[in-house]
């Protein structure tokens, strides 16, 4: 059924908008429409919520008034009320309708900008020439400030637009946008259009600052997945889904663009394996497939997939259906942890750390680095590495005794 109780479907939601990383000031805005939502559902003695009570609320508080009529503040009651309904049929959260602001490089100082982003559209995607104008109009909006073309751009000057960035955006956004910057400035040294042209000089002031914090990966013991995997109540469709695609993620530590871009052309039945291209690296991962994680898939097929033509395996509970967002596995992840009584507390808990979780305990049991490397899929041992750091037992065992060293060793080193 499409219908569910609201209670219920509001406390998905908002684990849903925290997953997209949505602003807690912005689902508070949600939860004040979804509370009016539900007066309205009490006083009109609905019991469950589905999207035609959603749209005959909207209908009685802004009196039937169309689309153009609302105020910006109605408007956003209407998409807080849209998007609960879209994520009850689709689990997905539609993207919010705006439209980016147009940037446009004038006058003399402009032209080079232009000149700049015309010659990177052939070969570059609308999203990459978006990023790139988005950037470099930091550097124009710096000359036009100190009435300056390019030409005139020095030293000193390029030094007060780092500073500048920096001061107002951060080291993150003064990196992206230094990375730009770069590309801009070998084009305008290449074309003889700056009135220093040496480009090594220009690359030596735009240093990208980076200050590597690696993440401390987030991992669970082996009884803590089969605590989660025992969780998963597989007697409905939604458990059924859940349990296969939770055992790709545990058992083959898939990453979720793999696992909801599974299809059934990656299936060879007739050999038990599974084989694929990863969606990140586009590297070919095959594995065989276990009794274990094909009878999940040939349960779920069978007996909860809706029966259509789709080459995804894993779909939409509702109509209208079509592959899964990322956000769905997440959150089911959170749910079973919560039923086996699994502390996620300060750890992620989405199919990433089931896939750290993975590595970890290979290592534990004394599996090769290569060879966990090869079953994440990575190009190198290095990427493992990242994924061990947590392990620090293990690495304690890697450490060196250190040797004895007398005092006169000492004395020999400072002369005395």
């Amino acid at each position: 059924m499409k219908e569910s109780r609201l209670s219920e479907l509001r406390q998905v939601m908002e684990a849903a908008l925290r997953g997209v990383r949505y602003e807690e000031v912005s689902i508070q805005n949600y939860r004040h429409t979804w509370d009016r939502l539900a007066s309205y559902m009490d006083a009109k003695g609905i019991f469950e919520y589905e999207r035609k009570v959603g749209d005959a609320f909207l209908s009685e508080i802004h009196d039937g008034k169309p689309q153009e009529r609302l105020s910006e503040r109605e408007k956003k009651t209407v998409r807080h009320v849209n998007v609960l309904s879209c994520f009850q049929e689709t689990e997905t959260i539609p993207p919010p309708n705006y439209k980016r602001r147009e940037i446009v490089f004038e006058g003399e100082t402009g032209e080079p900008f232009n000149a700049f982003i015309e010659e990177e559209h052939p070969f570059k995607k609308e999203s990459s020439i978006t990023r790139h104008k988005e950037r470099i109009e930091h550097l124009y909006n710096h000359l036009r400030k100190e009435n300056r073309t390019v030409k005139e751009l020095d030293t000193p000057c390029m030094l007060r637009f780092i500073y500048q960035v920096s001061k107002e955006k951060g080291a993150p956004v003064l990196n992206t946008v230094i990375t730009t910057v770069r590309l801009f400035i070998r084009y305008l040294c290449s074309r003889e259009l700056l009135g220093n042209n040496n480009a090594v000089q220009w690359m030596s002031i735009l240093k990208i600052r980076r200050v590597h914090r690696p993440k401390i990966p987030s991992v669970y013991s082996r009884e803590e997945v089969e605590a989660l995997i025992g969780a998963i109540d597989r007697g409905n469709q939604q458990g059924k889904r859940d349990y296969a695609m939770i055992l790709l993620a545990a058992r083959y530590g898939l990453r979720i663009s793999d696992i909801i871009g599974l299809r059934h052309c990656n299936l060879d039945w007739e050999h038990n394996r599974i084989v694929l291209y990863q969606q990140k690296t586009g590297k070919k991962v095959d594995f065989p497939l276990s009794e274990e994680v094909g009878n999940a898939i040939i349960e779920y097929l069978k007996y909860g997939r809706p029966k259509v033509t789709t080459p995804y395996i894993f779909i939409t509970l509702h109509a209208p259906y079509k592959e899964l967002s990322s956000n769905g596995l997440g959150m089911a992840i959170r749910k079973y942890f919560r039923l086996a009584g699994v502390n996620f507390t300060n750890r992620r808990h989405g199919p990433h750390a089931l896939r750290h979780s993975l590595a970890s305990n290979l290592l534990r049991s004394n599996e090769s680095l290569p060879v966990i490397s090869e079953i994440l899929g990575h190009a190198d041992t290095d990427t493992t590495m990242e994924y061990l750091r947590i392990d620090m037992n293990l690495l304690r065992q890697c450490a060196l005794e250190v040797s004895f060293v007398p005092s006169s060793f000492y004395g020999n080193l400072y002369g005395t």
